[in-house]
């Protein structure tokens, strides 16, 4: 029984740990947030899934649109005060999850110098594709950058769960965007 429990928290735990994304963001601490009132998008064809990947492409670009427009700033493809665009990599990484079993026993209702356990710990290595997406925002008149968010593990290779994880990355990004103070 022990056993079995241990190792049921234990693949909850991967499973968890697994579907954890890290949300990033930097920007130019003396900008002028509430100065920006329209945007473009810029296409970058090297780091962009568009010609590689139409549906996640589709998927990324309607995510930042949604989210973007759901703040202070309006598309503006003729006249915009910034330019906005996305990157996604993929790069290799390893997970190491540590595996740890123990069992306890005792002689009965007194301590004796026998009272003790076994345990047994490992760990397994796999390696894995991790998906970064970033999303980039310049200034369109100076071309300085301003704004990058960065979601590390924002991909899945299932579509189903795809679409989900791309807008719940997006969002938590855009989000900080929005939160962002004008400077002086």
């Amino acid at each position: 029984m022990f056993k079995q429990s241990a190792l049921m928290i234990l693949i909850l735990f991967a499973a968890v740990s697994a579907a954890a994304m890290d949300i990033y963001v930097d920007y130019d601490r003396s900008g002028r947030f509430s100065w920006y009132k329209t945007w473009a998008w810029a296409e970058t064809e090297e780091t962009s899934l568009k010609g590689h990947n139409d549906l996640m492409h589709s998927r990324i670009k309607n995510a930042i649109e949604h989210h973007i427009s759901q703040g202070r700033l309006i598309e503006d493809t003729e006249n915009p005060q910034l330019y906005i665009t996305y990157h996604a990599i993929s790069t290799p990484a390893m997970k190491v999850n540590p595996v740890s079993f123990g069992v306890g026993f005792g002689g009965g209702w007194a301590m004796d110098p026998y009272w003790g356990g076994v345990g047994v710990s490992t760990a397994s290595a796999a390696t894995y594709e991790q998906g970064t997406l970033i999303i980039d925002i310049w200034e369109a008149e100076s071309k300085k950058l301003v704004w990058r968010g960065v979601a590390v593990d924002a991909f899945v290779d299932d579509p189903d769960k795809a679409d989900k994880k791309i807008n719940n990355a997006i969002e938590k990004m855009i989000k900080k965007w929005r939160k962002m103070k004008p400077g002086l």
